[in-house]
C-alpha cells in the first residue's frame, strides 16, 4: 500500500477529529523535529507526538531538489493550523509523516486509564504468554526481542523483514523476505507488527493478511494513536509511547536520539493499550 493513508488511519482521523470538537480550530503546530530515526511534535496544547522517520520513502531520491518538492520553502510547518494538517493532501511520504505524528499528539489527550485498559512500563513481550503463543509473526526485526525468543527451545517464528543484513546468522532461520509476508503471516498464531508499517502505509495490507483470532500486537513509539479503529481489525494491543516531556523529546530527536535514549531519559514512557 503505497498510496493514499489507508482505511484504518482515515477512520482513526475521522474519529479523533469528533472527539477534539471545536476545540481543534485553535490548535496550532508550534513544533516540529524531524529526526533520522523519529519525528516530533509538539502542538500549541503542549501535547507531544512522536514517529517513526520513514528514511529510505523520505530520501529515495536523496537530493535537495527532491526534498524541496515534498515541502515548499515558502510553507513552513510551524505555525499551521493542526485542521489545515489534518485536511491536507497526503500525495508524498513527508505529508503523512507530518500527519501521523500530529495524530498522535493529538490522540495523547484522550487516551487515559479512564477510557482504556493501559499497561505502563512494560514492553510489547510482557503481554505475550510464550507457552501459548503457537507460531510467532514478527514484522519488523526487534533486536531485544529477537534476542529473547531465539532463546526460547523449538521457537516457532517468523521474522518478516525488509533488510536482513539486520539479522545475526544464528537468526537468519526465522527470515521471511518481505514479498512472502501474506503467506507468513496467514499461519500465524501471534503477531508483533512494528508501528512503523504506518509511516510506510503497509499496516492495513499486513492486518489483512493475519487470520481471525490471531493474537496482534503494534509496538513502537509510533504505535500511539486512538486505538479504537485498530481495536475492530484484529489488534489486541497498542505498545507505544506516552510524551512526557515534548521539548525535551524533540531536542533528543534533533541530536539523532532513537528509542533507547528516549526511554532512559524520562522524556517518554512505554504505555500498552489493551482492548477490552
Amino acid at each position: 500500500m503505497n498510496e493514499g493513508e489507508g482505511m484504518i488511519f482515515d477512520r482513526t482521523l475521522e474519529r479523533l477529529q469528533r472527539l477534539q470538537g471545536e476545540r481543534i480550530r485553535d490548535l496550532k503546530l508550534d513544533r516540529i523535529v524531524i529526526g533520522i530515526f523519529f519525528t516530533g511534535v509538539k502542538l500549541s496544547d503542549g501535547s507531544g507526538g512522536v514517529a517513526y522517520t520513514p528514511r529510505d520513502d523520505l530520501h529515495g531520491a536523496t537530493c535537495c531538489h527532491s526534498m524541496a518538492a515534498e515541502r515548499p520553502a515558502s510553507a513552513p510547518l510551524k505555525g499551521m493550523d493542526v485542521q489545515d494538517i489534518l485536511g491536507g493532501p497526503t500525495d508524498s511520504a513527508l505529508s503523512h509523516l507530518v500527519k501521523l505524528v500530529v495524530t498522535n499528539a493529538l490522540s495523547s489527550r484522550f487516551i487515559t486509564p479512564d477510557r482504556y485498559r493501559i499497561v505502563y512500563d512494560a514492553d510489547a513481550l510482557d503481554l505475550v504468554d510464550l507457552d501459548k503463543a503457537g507460531r510467532i509473526g514478527m514484522v519488523g526485526a526487534f533486536i531485544p526481542f529477537l534476542k529473547q525468543l531465539k532463546a526460547v527451545p523449538n521457537i516457532d517464528m517468523a521474522v518478516i523483514e525488509r533488510k536482513p543484513e539486520v539479522l545475526k546468522a544464528d537468526e537468519m532461520r526465522f527470515y521471511v523476505p518481505a514479498e512472502k509476508a501474506r503467506d507468513a503471516l496467514s499461519s500465524c498464531d501471534t503477531v508483533i507488527i512494528t508501528g512503523a508499517t504506518m509511516a510506510n502505509r503497509t499496516l492495513d495490507e499486513l492486518l489483512g493478511y493475519t487470520k481471525q483470532g490471531a493474537d496482534v500486537i503494534l509496538t513502537g513509539p509510533t504505535a500511539s494513536m486512538l486505538p479504537d479503529v485498530l481495536f475492530e481489525h484484529n489488534v489486541r494491543a497498542l505498545c507505544g509511547v506516552q510524551v512526557i516531556d515534548p521539548d525535551r523529546t524533540l531536542d533528543m530527536l534533533a541530536e539523532a536520539g532513537g528509542a533507547l535514549r528516549l526511554f532512559h531519559s524520562g522524556c517518554v514512557r512505554k504505555m500498552n493499550v489493551l482492548k477490552g
